[in-house]
């Protein structure tokens, strides 16, 4: 095969052929093997040699991997066991993903590489993702399914994101076949919706149900599993104890759901996720588990899930109507509601009725994460919210820019051979700080001080940091801002003419590339969160230079996004104030092209310089 084949001359490699073989019949789980061999057309398809194997512990874990390369001469070169590795890849609040990783050996043009896999569900287990699209063109792709009997009753098949789900539905003949060829490639394209969202996939479920109404479907587990919650989360002797202490006589509403959230917040220790079919995958193997919301309080731990059910259980306590509410969060997938099965909820919330107002939802199990804000990835989605005649499907808020901020006052003092001196107090706030405490949560103190200056070396690679004056300011309270200064030099920063010297104000703002690069796009654009960066820079210019000339204003507004930028004069320093404010995230391919121009013009701006002369 040749890249012409594929219907890309440019094509750096392609799958000749991906199998899967599930077979449910084992006692001690099910069993899907994977066996795919591709063929490498250029010196560029030689990073396929970097094959990582992801998987969620939750739903199972990757074994018996075994590759090879076959070079061009066909001469094999295997990969060995000892250079397989196990790593983690993410940690949230709602699951561990972690990978197989490993090199193969030998790749050059002309070349194919092949390796297999058996990825193992637990026993019981009852869905299974299967990928029908690959970063690559497909030429063949087969799965054959083997369900625990030898019948297709209550199996059921659901193809996501395909122009033509029909071309992937199985065939029936005492186990499913699934055959497709000549799949187009999978195009990823930076800040783009969750892969599951977009990309062509199926998944293959056992129901006993006769394919009900998503209505009915959705009405009868909301009713019973609020049931069970209410249950779960009813008020004992202790907990109630606990709020009486921590709560006031007077305290309204809005102050009991305060105190309560600050208490399991700060008071109650965030395991996280855990995961029992791994025990290295979790915080601490002598925790024990928490089988009731009495254990929770009682350990002072719990997994994000025994946080929030505690969460709730204690505004019981407190007079308030508190209830679970299930969703499936954007960084991984989006919810449809018109496919009924609850398994795609994969997170949760806390869910505040009020008898005369808006439902407010809280998010207690995540670490770090203030009242009135949410985890990113469970802003702007659909939650069910339990109940019986009153369950109902809300959209959860989305933060405002405002809220996630970047705030920096800069100090500049240019020097006469280009050198430039700053220093600098930055301030975030809202999502921005959310990630940097996550980021650095039980590691070594110093973690989050080298986080933010790895920002700045990021955009000044050249910088001179004065690590004595470093200060991070990293209050306990979720809701205080995350407070930095430093001070750096960066070498031959200004340009310098015989008797000029020009500056780029956005100094901590400009980028190389633009945020929108590409032409063109396939995918919308989903940025995590509404952000937005401020900027007060002023700029003292070296001793007998004086300031020649400031560059335009520049104020754009696409409704989604505003940017201003303005250079003036106080006394002999030039003061730079910019502004960018970002408040949507999800914008479609259709506003490309405007979103764009928006961007690179923010770019422009960005690498405009003011100058200064020399005095005669």
């Amino acid at each position: 095969m040749t890249a012409a084949a594929v219907g890309d001359p440019d094509a750096d490699a392609a799958i000749l052929f991906r199998e899967g073989e599930l077979n449910d019949t084992y006692p001690d789980g099910t069993s899907l093997k994977v066996y795919i061999r591709i063929k490498i057309f250029n010196d560029r398809g030689r990073r396929y040699a970097e094959v990582q194997l992801p998987y969620k512990v939750e739903l199972g874990r990757v074994s018996d991997v075994q590759a090879r390369t076959i070079r061009p001469d066909g001469s094999v070169v295997d990969v060995e066991g000892r250079d397989i590795f196990n790593k983690v890849l993410l940690k949230t609040s709602h699951g561990i993903w972690r990978a197989k990783i490993f090199t193969m050996p030998a790749v050059e043009a002309g070349g194919i590489i092949e390796y297999r896999y058996r990825q193992t569900y637990p026993r019981g287990f009852r869905y299974f993702a299967l990928d029908l699209q690959s970063d690559l063109f497909i030429k063949e792709l087969h799965y054959g399914i083997q369900p625990p009997i030898a019948s297709k009753l209550d199996v059921r098949w659901v193809t996501f994101n395909a122009p033509d789900p029909r071309r992937f539905a199985p065939t029936w003949d005492g186990s499913f076949d699934i055959r497709a060829e000549n799949i187009p490639p999978f195009r990823r394209e930076p800040l783009m919706p969750p892969e599951l969202g977009v990309k062509i996939w199926g998944w293959l479920y056992y129901s006993p149900d006769a394919d009900p109404s998503p209505e009915r479907y959705w009405r009868d587990y909301a009713e019973r599993r609020h049931q069970r919650i209410s249950y779960e989360t009813k008020p004992t002797r202790a907990i109630r104890r606990v709020v009486e202490t921590i709560t006031l006589s007077r305290d309204g509403s809005p102050e009991k759901i305060a105190r309560i959230y600050a208490y399991v917040q700060n008071e109650i220790q965030n395991i996280g996720p855990g995961d029992e079919h791994e025990p290295e995958a979790a915080p601490d193997p002598g925790l024990k588990k928490n089988k009731s919301v009495d254990d929770t309080i009682r350990r002072r731990y719990g997994t994000p899930s025994d946080i929030n059910l505690l969460f709730i259980s204690m505004l019981r306590a407190a007079g308030l109507d508190a209830r679970l509410a299930e969703l499936t969060t954007r960084d991984e997938n989006f919810f449809h509601r018109s496919f009924p099965d609850a398994f795609q909820l994969n997170s949760e919330l806390t869910a505040v009725i009020s008898r005369d107002g808006p439902i407010q939802f809280f998010d207690p199990g995540t670490v770090h994460c203030p009242p009135g804000l949410l985890s990113w990835e469970k802003e702007g989605i659909t939650a069910l919210v339990y109940g019986t005649a009153d369950w109902r499907f809300v959209e959860t808020p989305v933060s405002d820019a405002s809220q996630n901020a970047e705030e920096r006052i800069i100090r500049v003092v240019a020097c006469s051979d280009g050198d430039v001196e700053a220093h600098v107090d930055v301030k975030f706030t809202g999502q921005r700080a959310i990630e940097l405490r996550s980021q650095s949560a039980d590691q070594a103190p110093d973690v989050l001080r080298k986080q933010i200056l790895a920002g700045l070396r990021g955009l000044l690679p050249a910088a001179r940091i004065d690590e004595s004056s470093v200060t991070v300011s990293n209050p306990k309270s979720a809701a205080t801002p995350v407070v930095a200064s430093y001070d750096f030099r960066t070498l031959q920063f200004a340009t310098r003419t015989e008797t000029r010297l020009f500056v780029r104000p956005a100094f901590l703002s400009h980028r190389d590339e633009s945020v929108t690069p590409a032409p063109a796009r396939a995918n919308s654009i989903c940025f995590p969160y509404p952000w937005s960066e401020s900027d007060r820079v002023v700029i003292e210019p070296p001793p007998g230079y004086k300031i020649e000339q400031l560059p335009d204003p520049v104020d754009l507004d696409i409704g989604a996004a505003h940017f201003r930028s303005t250079v003036s004069r106080e006394g002999n320093n030039a003061v730079y104030e910019r502004r960018l404010v970002v408040n949507a995230i999800n914008l479609s391919v259709d506003q490309y092209p405007t979103v764009k121009a928006f961007f690179d013009r923010v770019l422009q701006a960005d690498r405009a310089a003011l100058s200064f002369k020399q005095l005669p």
